[in-house]
C-alpha cells in the first residue's frame, strides 16, 4: 500500500469509493472532487494497492482510498452554540452549517497559509476496511500535511454519529469533540 498525491485520472476511482462510502444525499459530486484537487493538490491523497497481484489484475495500481482537506484561516465559533439566547443559536448554527456544507466551494474556505487543516472527506473501499488501512492511511496523511506544512496547529474533520469505524479512528488519535452539529447529517436509521 503506498500513499501518494491524488491526480486528475484517479477521479473514477474516488467516485467508486464515494458511492462505496457514503449515503447518496451526502455523495460530493464529480466537480466538488476536481475542484478540491485543483485548488490544493497537496491536500489530496490516495491511497493505492499496488501489490504484484492487484496490480497484474487490473493492469495498474488500484485506488482503495481517498483523503481530501482545506486549510482555513479560522474555525467557526462553537462556542456560540452553547448561548442561551435561542436566536443567536440558530443563527450561529446556520453559518457553522454553511461552511462545512456538502459541495461547498473551497475558493471561499481554503487559505494557503491558514493553520487549521480541515479534513474535508476521507475514505476507503468496502473491502480494504476493518484492516487498519484506514487508520494509518489517516494518520499517515495527516502526519505528512502537517510536516509539510508547519504552519498547521489544528487537524479539524466533521464526522456522522453513524460512523463508528471513523470515530473509534478519531478517538485513537486523540482527537476530541468541540462541537454536535444534530441533524446536520441525514441519517440511514430509521427513527
Amino acid at each position: 500500500m503506498i500513499i501518494c498525491p491524488a491526480q486528475p485520472f484517479d477521479i473514477f476511482q474516488i467516485m467508486n469509493i464515494e458511492r462505496q462510502s457514503f449515503i447518496p444525499q451526502i455523495q460530493e459530486k464529480k466537480r466538488v472532487f476536481e475542484k478540491r484537487l485543483k485548488i490544493f493538490p497537496e491536500g489530496f491523497l490516495v491511497l493505492a494497492d499496488s501489490s504484484d497481484e492487484v496490480v497484474l489484475k487490473n493492469k495498474t495500481a488500484l485506488v482503495t482510498g481517498y483523503l481530501c482537506s482545506e486549510l482555513w484561516d479560522s474555525l467557526p465559533d462553537f462556542e456560540i452554540l452553547q448561548s442561551k439566547n435561542e436566536k443567536e443559536q440558530k443563527s450561529a448554527l446556520k453559518k457553522i452549517e454553511k461552511r462545512f456544507e456538502l459541495g461547498h466551494n473551497p475558493l471561499s474556505t481554503h487559505k494557503t497559509t491558514g493553520p487549521f487543516l480541515y479534513i474535508s472527506s476521507f475514505a476507503l473501499l468496502k473491502d480494504y476496511r476493518g484492516k487498519k488501512y484506514g487508520e494509518n492511511f489517516f494518520k499517515n496523511s495527516v502526519a505528512a500535511l502537517c510536516c509539510a506544512m508547519p504552519h498547521i496547529k489544528k487537524v479539524v474533520v466533521l464526522v456522522n454519529s453513524e460512523w463508528q469505524s471513523a470515530i473509534k479512528i478519531y478517538e485513537k488519535l486523540q482527537f476530541q469533540k468541540i462541537a454536535t452539529l444534530t441533524e446536520f447529517f441525514p441519517t440511514i436509521q430509521k427513527k
